[in-house]
């Protein structure tokens, strides 16, 4: 197996084995930094009580006028406006802004959830890890899989299922956007690494849906169907495809697919 497709299954083994709430922080209450927020700045920024501006760690949500940033700000608001919070700092404590980069915690009538996993659960943060920085990326990868395949916040811009003749009338528009996409098994093949490249019939461009290696692989035959959900991707010698990295992605044979919310 080549070292990329193994530290990618490395991680999908780690992302599919953290919890998604609280990430590897048994209880947050020992915590030893705290602060009260005063103020929310956008999406992935507070003030604390005393001056003190905390900027969330491995995530960004967008950018104040652009999509989604209303959502996002007002869903940090609700979640530590004038509330206590725990504050855990990974390797670097401060970026170039002298803003304090941690995982904030807060306490919620289901416990403690970490406020940087919400966003990105909700659809409504892009992950962004910068190193040395970079801790519980398991989690964040998980809680950013389940907001696609949900179709939530940003994720959820092309609706519906599409055919492979939809895709493929609108490559440019859909490129890098989430589709669900329902296509018709022309061939299978698994190559020397256990990935999985299933061909779709009908296609202009070599539309095809890459199974990285699972703990299962589902019945993928010719002449079946199966409905995918994933970042729409093309390159020039490969043409327009899907990565499958977690059976949440897949339905296999004619199911009537409802809305994902």
């Amino acid at each position: 197996m080549s070292r990329r497709r193994a530290l990618l299954f490395a991680l999908l083994v780690l992302a599919s084995a953290v919890a998604p709430c609280v990430a590897q922080v048994s209880d947050p209450a020992q915590i030893p930094l705290e602060g009260r927020v005063f103020k929310i700045l956008d999406g992935d920024t507070v003030v604390l009580r005393g001056g003190e501006t905390v900027r969330y760690l491995n995530i960004d949500t967008p950018e104040t006028g652009d999509p989604y940033a209303y959502d996002a700000a007002a869903l940090n608001r609700k979640l530590v406006r004038f509330k206590d919070v725990r504050l855990e700092i990974d390797v670097k404590e401060r970026d170039a802004y002298n803003r304090l980069l941690a995982y904030v915690y807060v306490r919620t009538d289901d416990g403690w959830v970490m406020v940087n996993l919400e966003l990105v659960r909700a659809g409504l943060a892009r992950l962004l890890f910068i190193p040395p920085n970079g801790r519980y990326r398991g989690a964040f990868e998980a809680a950013l899989l389940e907001a696609m395949v949900h179709r939530r916040g940003i994720w959820g811009s092309v609706e519906g299922v599409l055919s492979v003749t939809d895709v493929e009338a609108k490559l440019v528009e859909y490129t890098n956007e989430v589709v669900t996409v329902r296509i018709e098994i022309a061939s299978v093949s698994t190559d020397e690494d256990g990935v999985t490249r299933v061909g779709a019939a009908g296609s202009r461009y070599g539309f095809h849906v890459v199974f990285f290696p699972l703990v299962a692989l589902p019945a993928l035959v010719p002449g079946g169907e199966v409905t995918v959900t994933g970042v729409l991707q093309c390159k020039l010698r490969e043409g327009p495809y899907l990565e499958v990295t977690s059976l949440d992605q897949v339905l296999i044979g004619p199911q009537v697919v409802a809305p994902m919310g």
